[in-house]
């Protein structure tokens, strides 16, 4: 089960899978050292297969209103999600991302759903935001002092 701003996502048999993309690049060259480059965790992605039967056409209606909903700013709005899963990776805030698709299955009288749900605001971009913030502090810090030291040793010297 999975919900999207405490909406139940509709259907059954609804299967919820995640998936976090650890980057890294080989940086082994020719020798024989298993070298590799950090290049830090990316979002997560939540990917909801479902069924919804075809007697709920305003359930199916309802999950691509959401999909395609905007925020007062004209960009992709931003659901708080709660499922199991989710909770496992500290999912908290996604939108839809991708492909929303329906396609319809005669033999169980549903459509076949399936969605991404991209993480927004994740664990790994809050701690890139405060190193950032932090790099910033100490650079506006050195700059400064390093500027008001060349100052002082101008207003020392004594010449034409």
């Amino acid at each position: 089960m999975i919900s999207i701003d405490g909406w139940r996502v509709p259907g059954y048999e609804t299967k919820v899978s995640a998936a976090v993309k650890i980057k890294g690049d080989d940086a082994s060259g020719f020798g024989s050292f298993a070298l590799s480059l950090d290049q830090g965790i990316k979002a997560a992605v939540l990917t909801v297969k479902t069924k919804i039967p075809f007697a709920e056409e305003q359930e199916l209606e309802a999950l691509i209103s959401k999909a395609k909903a905007l925020d007062e700013n004209g960009a992709r709005r931003t659901y708080t999600i709660n499922s199991p899963i989710s909770a496992a990776y500290k999912i908290r805030r996604a939108k839809f991302d991708g492909d929303v698709k329906a396609t319809e299955d005669e033999d169980v009288r549903a459509w076949l759903v399936s969605f991404n749900l991209l993480e927004v605001r994740s664990v790994s971009e809050r701690q890139q935001q405060q190193l950032d913030s932090k790099g910033q502090q100490t650079a506006a810090a050195q700059s400064t002092t390093g500027h008001e030291k060349i100052l002082a040793q101008f207003s020392e010297v004594e010449g034409p």
